[in-house]
């Protein structure tokens, strides 16, 4: 495994680009899916990609956090992965078989969101 270069000093999209496969990067995004306690989704845009699947063995983390994870380059097989992760249905990754995703090292900052105060309702005496 090699060494993640340093933060910013990459240019490339690190997932619609083969040469990442097999090296550890860092990614900060907001989780918009929950799939099991050891998988999610990122948001991608910002690595010119609408999703980024996740798979951790370490921590689950809550819908809606932004998180930073740093972790290796890999290209999705649901028959490689499944059992490792357990997996569930195969329908679920459909949509990411045969793309880059991150195996996850470490997640950090997790962030979940604050639920907004109750508003007051107004009641008539």
């Amino acid at each position: 495994m090699q060494s993640s270069p340093p933060i910013g000093a990459i240019t490339d999209d690190y997932f619609h680009n083969p040469g990442y496969i097999g090296k550890v990067v860092t990614v900060t995004g907001r989780v918009t899916r929950v799939i099991t306690p050891t998988s999610f989704v990122l948001t991608g845009q910002e690595f010119d990609d609408d999703s980024i699947l996740v798979l951790s063995s370490r921590q689950p983390v809550p819908e809606g956090s932004m998180v930073t994870v740093t972790g290796e380059v890999q290209r999705f097989r649901y028959t490689t992965f499944s059992g490792d992760y357990h997996l569930p249905g195969v329908d679920r990754y459909r949509s990411f078989n045969g793309e880059e995703f991150l195996i996850a090292h470490a997640i950090q900052d997790v962030v979940t969101p604050t639920p907004a105060p109750a508003k007051p309702s107004a009641t008539s005496s």
